[in-house]
């Protein structure tokens, strides 16, 4: 009898061009890049066999829209759109993140790409997802599909190891190469001088054995109840908990680097919720009068103000006792993704990181570098005694500051911290114990 388990979502929420492609020097399929989606989906059992077949599911093709029809304009190349080297979609900020948690109904990021149940034992879904640039001009595409099919005896053993504990469950994502299947083929013309019109992944390498040949190490989620709740529960990138970030590069010669954002989430058969006062917490966090942020009090010597020096420390600002709590499960009620900067002993929203802006001077330090925990802000919430409510974060800096005192607040981007949000949204509290 087959188990019911709980209900997952695998969603792709967006992706990032780092550097755009070169396939060929007279832009036929548009200015500068013109990009689509591929998720290859199998499905399989306890016992690695395939159910059905593998299916390919192609999203909208993304870039210049000019005299072209059905496509969704995307880039900067020009004012019908082109992807260029930095390019981010759906959000030129943090493509990563679905605000609200809102999908479309089109298969435009974000978008669902897998939804069902993963009973414990029994079944096993693995999701391959590509970007190609996209070509008039034949390619790649009916060789992909081919090797899809013939390749599932060899996903089919991996789907052993992970159900058999062999394969760590830390370790969802893995490439073809790890499992002896990387691509292997021709493109005529593909490394030529003028490049060459044609539909191919973002990944592509040379093939030392043939000159007009390539190789291609696509990855792949491997999703049973155990990885998926792993991923749920776990932030692998420090992106936020169950995303993972997806990258392909190209041979220096085909030049396109792009990332892929995918999210694993869970629905409904949640466990009962651990009790507050049972989450793992870590208080010695001040106030500093100085800039009006937030800073581990811990290492007060170390730490970098914006208005100069380190922040003060809790006698001279009069600062309180505040607490957060750190690597918690979900809850509606409060924000993960918070992290401390080893560069500045400041709190910072890990989802907007690439575009913060530290002290210290860059951006706020890698969490996974610096072992920061994830810290959870009450975000919204109804008021509590034991709270403080007002806190606000700073869309320049990235930074959390207090609210009340934005009028005399120093933000490192220059001038005040950003006052978005002060009128009511995007209100933070936290656990504090007044000096």
């Amino acid at each position: 009898m087959t188990m019911s388990g709980p209900r997952y979502r695998v969603t792709i929420n967006g992706f990032w061009c780092h550097n755009e492609t070169w396939d060929d020097a007279f832009n036929w399929d548009g200015k500068h890049d013109e990009v689509f989606l591929d998720v290859s989906t199998r499905t399989l059992d306890g016992g690695g066999q395939t159910l059905g077949i593998a299916t390919s599911s192609e999203s909208e093709v993304f870039g210049d829209t000019w005299n072209i029809p059905n496509r969704v304009q995307v880039g900067h190349a020009s004012d019908r759109g082109g992807i260029i080297s930095g390019d981010r979609f759906p959000d030129n900020k943090t493509p990563w993140v679905r605000p609200g948690g809102v999908v479309n109904d089109r298969r435009v990021p974000p978008y669902t790409i897998w939804e069902g149940e993963l009973p414990p034992g029994e079944k096993m879904v693995m999701l391959t997802p590509t970007l190609w640039e996209w070509d008039p001009g034949a390619g790649f595409w009916d060789g992909w599909l081919d090797w899809q099919v013939q390749v599932d005896d060899t996903y089919g053993k991996r789907a052993k190891e992970i159900f058999g504990s062999i394969w760590p469950v830390s370790k969802p994502v893995f490439d073809a190469v790890s499992l002896g299947i990387q691509t292997v083929g021709t493109l005529g013309g593909l490394w030529s001088p003028l490049g060459q019109s044609r539909r191919r992944p973002v990944g592509l390498h040379r093939d030392p054995e043939n000159p007009e040949g390539f190789l291609f190490n696509p990855k792949t989620i491997a999703l049973d109840s155990k990885s998926a709740e792993y991923l749920v529960q776990d932030d692998p990138n420090g992106l936020g908990r169950g995303i993972l970030s997806i990258a392909y590069a190209d041979d220096a010669y085909l030049r396109g680097v792009y990332t892929i954002y995918v999210q694993v989430e869970r629905f409904g058969d949640a466990p009962a919720p651990v009790p507050v006062a049972d989450l793992p917490r870590q208080s010695d966090w001040r106030w500093c009068s100085a800039c009006q942020g937030l800073y581990f009090g811990g290492h007060q010597t170390a730490s970098v103000c914006p208005a100069g020096g380190p922040h003060l420390p809790a006698e001279a600002s009069g600062s309180a006792d505040y607490t957060l709590l750190f690597n918690t499960p979900p809850d509606p009620q409060r924000q993960p993704g918070w992290c401390w900067c080893s560069q500045c002993q400041g709190l910072f929203w890990n989802g907007s990181r690439a575009t913060t802006t530290c002290p210290a001077g860059g951006t706020h330090a890698d969490p996974v570098l610096s072992g920061s925990a994830d810290y959870s802000l009450f975000h919204n919430a109804p008021p509590a005694p034991d709270r403080q409510s007002q806190w606000r974060w700073c869309a320049e800096c990235g930074a959390l500051f207090w609210g009340p005192g934005h009028a005399t607040s120093v933000c490192p981007e220059g001038g005040r911290h950003a006052p978005q949000g002060l009128n009511g949204a995007s209100e933070y509290s936290l656990f504090h114990v007044p000096q």
